[in-house]
């Protein structure tokens, strides 16, 4: 069967869910029907029993009887899981815990549930359909959609309970993985690569070998550059390796993509918060091709999908239930009460997570009386350094590059000692004005003042600095899809992962 037939299939069996999805609705119904059936579900559980599920009958009961949580307070209940205790946060057995790990490093494991699962498909599909009705010509070709390589072997809890998706079509159901597994150009034994130049390497080789690619799906932008510089340095040794390519490959050596893949129709990254630097590379290297903008999603949980035509993405009602924090007064509301403004994420899941605040900062861009909320993603509220009361953000930091002209480079601000180190691509700027920069902030010129804190570095990187990156980081068992662009990390040790150049002080 074709992939024009198989991806035509799709939308049709994806179909209820877009309609459902672009109908007019009340918001509140759905999402409090949502919580209501969620609580009643998993009263009984060592959680719902302790957090008094079984008395909740409106949202100001569940407000005051469930306390804002973060993964730490989860911490325990998941190792009672992990050891095989039943019905722990969760009424239904917990399948699977995936791993991820924060911006500060720390290895979580997020309980999925079949439920948890059904709810990420609630907006995957609705998605999935938008794109296959509303882009000409992308149901003509298979898709990549971008995986993270393995670092460890398949493991287990001691329990038996598997840590880890096999692939990422796991996402889908039975019979939608027999579907994609067809339709995906490139298959998910590249996981399994002995190191990241053979990962490169294979995923280049089925691309090339992929007869019709239509659609891109990746989590960082920074990967599809790489990816691309990859088949770009390598074109020789890949036209010797597969000569039946070497028009493709021709292109490639000379920047030229979208004749590499000229029937590509749309790619689908991050595209907000300090993901927006990194676009005008990707457009480049894809001249004439859509790019659409991620809606957010997390391990943890499905928030928005993209439709074509708008600004920003939809809230995705039907996946679970949602709270907002207001930035400006601090007072929590939820979907259907929400204005146009910005906003910290708080969210409950059929996965086991109650209130849970995941750190996403979002500016609400539209409101409607009777459709899901328009939003868009604009910082992780957790990307802060404070050695000592400076308390540098990612926000911050990325204003203080735009203001020295260097945005457009590579940078990466890291605390390193008693002070910050900058590294970057960028020549010509020294410590000293990085240093000035930075004291735009009161709160770190006052640790300077105080001596708190060291001068700041400036350390010039070469090789390939976004690559060292995405390595560090999905070593240390973060997956790809939670690695946002950030001019800010609260890791130190980063200058024994660079190729270093010249200090300046």
């Amino acid at each position: 069967m074709t992939a024009q037939l198989l991806n035509r299939l799709c939308r049709r069996m994806y179909r209820n869910s877009y309609a459902q999805f672009l109908a007019p609705c009340d918001v509140r119904a759905v999402q409090m029907q949502y919580l209501y059936t969620l609580l009643r579900q998993n009263a009984g559980t060592v959680y719902g029993t302790a957090n008094g599920f079984a008395k909740i009958r409106s949202y100001r009961d569940f407000a005051e009887s469930v306390s804002l949580t973060v993964y730490e307070d989860y911490a325990p209940y998941i190792d009672r899981i992990a050891e095989g205790e039943p019905h722990v946060l969760t009424a239904e057995p917990v399948n699977m815990l995936e791993p991820t790990s924060g911006s500060s490093g720390g290895k979580k494991l997020i309980p999925y549930t079949k439920t948890l699962k059904a709810e990420f498909q609630r907006g995957i599909r609705p998605w999935l359909c938008d794109l296959y009705t509303n882009v000409p010509g992308i149901c003509r070709g298979k898709s990549y959609w971008s995986i993270t390589p393995v670092t460890a072997g398949k493991q287990y809890t001691a329990a038996g309970i598997p840590i880890g998706f096999e692939e990422d079509s796991a996402y889908f159901g039975v019979i939608e993985q027999q579907i994609m597994r067809r339709l995906f150009a490139v298959d998910g034994s590249v996981r399994f690569a002995d190191n990241t130049e053979q990962f490169y390497h294979d995923t280049a080789v089925q691309l090339l070998q992929c007869g019709c690619l239509s659609m891109i799906s990746v989590w960082n932008p920074t990967f599809l550059t790489l990816l691309c510089g990859y088949l770009r340095d390598h074109a020789e040794a890949l036209t010797r390796e597969l000569p039946q390519y070497r028009k493709k490959l021709h292109a490639a050596r000379h920047g030229r993509f979208d004749l590499v893949f000229p029937g590509l129709r749309l790619i689908s990254c991050w595209a907000d918060g300090s993901a927006e630097a990194e676009i005008p590379a990707v457009s480049a290297l894809f001249p004439g091709v859509r790019i659409q903008p991620k809606g957010l999603l997390a391990t943890e949980c499905f928030v928005s999908l993209p439709l074509i035509g708008e600004q920003g993405a939809r809230l995705s009602i039907y996946s679970h239930f949602f709270e907002f924090r207001s930035l400006k007064t601090g007072r929590i509301c939820t979907a259907d009460k929400l204005t146009c403004g910005e906003y910290e994420l708080i969210v409950t899941t059929g996965g086991g997570f109650y209130r849970y605040q995941i750190g996403d900062i979002v500016k609400v861009v539209g409101v409607y009386p009777d459709r899901p909320p328009r939003l868009r993603f604009l910082r992780r509220c957790g990307i802060a350094s404070d050695l000592c009361g400076e308390k540098l953000t990612d926000d911050f930091v990325r204003g203080v590059c735009t203001a020295l002209g260097i945005a457009g480079q590579f940078c990466l601000l890291a605390p390193e000692g008693k002070g910050y180190d900058l590294y970057t691509t960028a020549e010509g700027l020294t410590g000293e004005q990085l240093d000035r920069a930075l004291c735009e902030s009161y709160h770190y010129r006052y640790c300077r003042q105080l001596g708190q804190l060291r001068s700041a570095h400036v350390i010039r990187v070469g090789g390939n600095p976004h690559r060292v990156c995405l390595e560090r980081l999905t070593a240390e068992g973060m997956r790809m899809g939670d690695i946002k662009p950030a001019f800010l990390s609260r890791r130190s040790g980063w200058r024994s992962y660079f190729e270093t150049g010249g200090l300046d002080t």
